[in-house]
């Protein structure tokens, strides 16, 4: 009797193991077999064909999605639709697009290129300032545009580096003791570049440029002014399509009377909004 319960056990006990070893194979299988999801990137593409010299319509126009990695310079890029700023990005470009002309032949379901739209006439000048802000000309090196692939449309983030003392981080006794710190701070973000030199065209290929026109609030105006006076202003070219920011540094207020160091304070605070 014994002899049966002891085989009864070694049955059950072998029929558990096997059972063990498929679902661990299976599983192992599973995920050797699982593909990674690939990251997309949204493009502009035209939903119909639009002739050549043809004056594009809002009603030609469509975005879709392609591999991230295939994103180009050339395409006309957008934050992915599950972005919250996608209807908000989409909506500029149809601005800066619509009542264009083409310049080739667009298949139907195919990308729109910079290059494919006729930018003449120019906008004027003064409609590329945002309502509330001020265009405000800076000058550049090779460096400082990063090598020139800085151009009108791009975004990017102020740099300012300089003494604490300087900077009024510190005071007094602290100021003898350590006012010749040098340190770098981020002043501005998300800053629109509106122009280099006179050329303000989407589709500028110059690098050999001396200035940059930005557009910002006023009150940001005079502190991109300001901080030129106080150290060394660097520019950091963004991503066109990362909006976020760890605070709106671009639309700050500077209240009457405030140091320029209690405003490099404030950006110092831990903060994270993305627009």
């Amino acid at each position: 009797m014994k002899t049966d319960n002891h085989t009864k056990l070694a049955v059950v006990a072998a029929v558990l193991v096997g059972l063990f070893a498929v679902v661990a194979v299976n599983k192992y299988i599973a995920n050797r077999t699982t593909v990674a999801p690939v990251p997309k990137a949204s493009i502009l593409v035209a939903v119909m064909e639009i002739k050549e010299g043809a004056e594009i319509g809002e009603e030609m126009l469509g975005s879709a999605e392609i591999p991230f990695d295939s994103l180009s310079n050339m395409h006309i890029a957008l934050p992915a639709k599950s972005d919250p700023s996608y209807q908000k990005a989409f909506s500029d470009v149809l601005e800066k697009v619509v009542k264009r002309k083409s310049k080739r032949l667009i298949s139907a379901n195919t990308p729109v290129f910079w290059i494919d739209i006729d930018t003449e006439p120019k906008t004027p000048f003064a409609d590329l300032i945002a309502d509330g802000c001020r265009a405000v000309t800076v000058p550049v090196d090779s460096v400082s545009s990063v090598c020139g692939f800085i151009k009108p449309g791009s975004k990017i983030d102020v740099v300012l580096t300089a003494t604490e003392e300087k900077l009024g981080l510190v005071t007094g006794q602290a100021a003898k003791e350590t006012g010749s710190r040098v340190v770098s701070s981020v002043i501005l973000q998300n800053v629109s570049v509106i122009a280099t030199d006179r050329d303000y065209d989407l589709q500028s290929a110059s690098s050999g440029y001396g200035t940059m026109t930005l557009s910002l609030p006023t009150k940001a105006a005079i502190m991109m002014i300001q901080a030129r006076t106080m150290g060394q202003v660097t520019y950091m070219l963004r991503n066109v399509r990362d909006t976020k920011t760890e605070q709106d540094r671009s639309n700050v207020t500077v209240a009457p009377g405030s140091s320029f160091g209690e405003t490099v304070k404030s950006f110092q605070q831990p903060s994270s909004v993305s627009r």
